[in-house]
């Protein structure tokens, strides 16, 4: 884990609201794709373990339980409760936007995934745990999706099947 974020990396992002609690504003330096935690936890796994420089992921933190989600933000699927714990991958700008079509390009359309996109116009709680590097570079979406996709589809079809197998911790 790498612990808190170092505060002039995010700084730009950085508002208080109207209760003093510290955001990241969305969609100028980077967007936010919203995983459910087993799924974002074992799709960083996977991609760091391809250890390819294309596939890198960029920041990915964990959600603040208490945060939960916010309502009225773009959200593909509902198979997820808006109150777990998620993954929030940091992700290049415009992704919010372009998330429907690549899942429909990448054959996940229609497959309710509980992603969930940050953009433009929203923020986010600053997280406090990051479990990936908050300084690297926020990828394009397309490189992590596939991978993040499939890890989803596979936590959907565990909690489905009788006597499924345990996640991967």
């Amino acid at each position: 884990m790498y612990g808190p974020s170092p505060a002039a990396d995010l700084a730009r992002a950085a508002q208080t609201d109207a209760l003093g609690n510290r955001r990241l504003r969305c969609g100028e330096d980077f967007d936010v794709l919203r995983v459910p935690e087993p799924a974002g936890r074992w799709a960083l796994r996977r991609l760091i373990g391809y250890d390819q420089p294309a596939l890198r992921p960029g920041p990915v933190a964990l959600e603040d339980e208490a945060s939960g989600a916010l309502p009225g933000l773009a959200r593909v699927g509902g198979a997820i409760p808006d109150t777990e714990a998620a993954c929030l991958f940091f992700v290049a700008p415009g992704a919010k936007e372009d998330l429907p079509e690549l899942l429909d390009w990448l054959d996940w359309g229609g497959i309710d995934l509980g992603l969930r996109g940050y953009g433009a116009g929203e923020s986010i709680p600053e997280p406090t745990l990051w479990l990936h590097d908050p300084r690297s570079p926020a990828p394009e979406v397309i490189a992590l999706l596939g991978t993040i996709a499939e890890c989803c589809s596979r936590r959907l079809l565990r909690h489905c099947v009788p006597g499924a197998r345990r996640e991967p911790v």
